[in-house]
């Protein structure tokens, strides 16, 4: 009987267990660049940094101007402990909240760990693939930017929502060159903000991270915790499955052994 309930919670904590945490931003950031991709003239890549904490990932601004100064925080997909792959879904955890100084903090992913970076009063958004969804708490707004082949688009699919409420950030991995950008909230109600489509030959994908849209002089903006893969569903469809037909065909077993006594 011991042996069987054994196996019988196993297979629940398999079930149960579908997201696995690559990093919980609350410790070494290292393996992350950061490369100022818009330059404002409001003091250029030394104005923006990105900082953790107990408390989480934040993204700071030093500069005094209020004109954009806008930068991504990339790592290599590659060097996470869980691949990030077709069919997932990429999520962090957000406790931001409701401000009316700064601009956007959201979840990034790249064809590049290291783009190409601005210099003074230029851009270089449109130099690389790459995408974003992000709050913004100034706006009450969730707001999507992409650069596909050398077309730059910023702030589509635009959604209401004040950063209070927002409980997660999401970029799903459908096809190839295909993601889904989005929210949850703290009702645990999904939020579709665009669905971006790359070209065949893009690379996106190969780096994730986040980006940093900031305006206001010395402000910050986070908290992010627990940036997170989660395997294609059909995986664990199957998987459960699986389990679930181990877990009844022991219990078959056991109650057609004999009784003893």
């Amino acid at each position: 009987m011991k042996k069987i309930s054994a196996v019988i919670i196993a297979c629940s904590m398999g079930l149960a267990v579908q997201a696995q945490v690559i990093d919980p931003l609350t410790g070494s950031l290292a393996g992350y660049t950061t490369t100022l991709v818009n330059d404002g003239g409001s003091g250029g890549a030394s104005s923006v940094s990105f900082s953790d904490s107990a408390s989480g990932l934040q993204a700071n601004f030093a500069g005094t101007v209020n004109d954009p100064e806008q930068a991504l925080f990339l790592a290599p997909a590659s060097s996470f402990s869980t691949t990030f792959a077709v069919g997932d879904t990429l999520w962090v955890n957000v406790a931001m909240p409701v401000s009316s100084t700064a601009m956007d903090f959201g979840l990034a992913i790249s064809a590049t760990a290291n783009p190409p970076a601005a210099g003074a009063n230029t851009s270089t958004r449109a130099n690389f693939d790459w995408a974003s969804i992000s709050v913004r708490p100034s706006q009450s707004a969730i707001r999507a930017n992409s650069s596909i082949s050398g077309t730059l688009t910023t702030g589509n699919g635009v959604l209401s929502a004040a950063a209070n409420t927002v409980s997660e950030l999401y970029i799903q991995w459908n096809s190839a060159d295909v993601f889904t950008l989005g929210y949850l909230d703290t009702s645990s109600v999904l939020h579709t903000s665009e669905t971006v489509t790359f070209g065949g030959a893009s690379a996106i994908g190969t780096a994730i991270g986040f980006y940093g849209d900031m305006r206001a002089g010395g402000t910050s903006l986070g908290d992010f915790t627990n940036l997170t893969v989660t395997p294609e569903p059909s995986t664990f469809a199957l998987c459960g499955l699986g389990l679930a037909g181990l877990c009844a065909m022991l219990l078959r077993k056991k109650q057609a052994a004999p009784k003893l006594g």
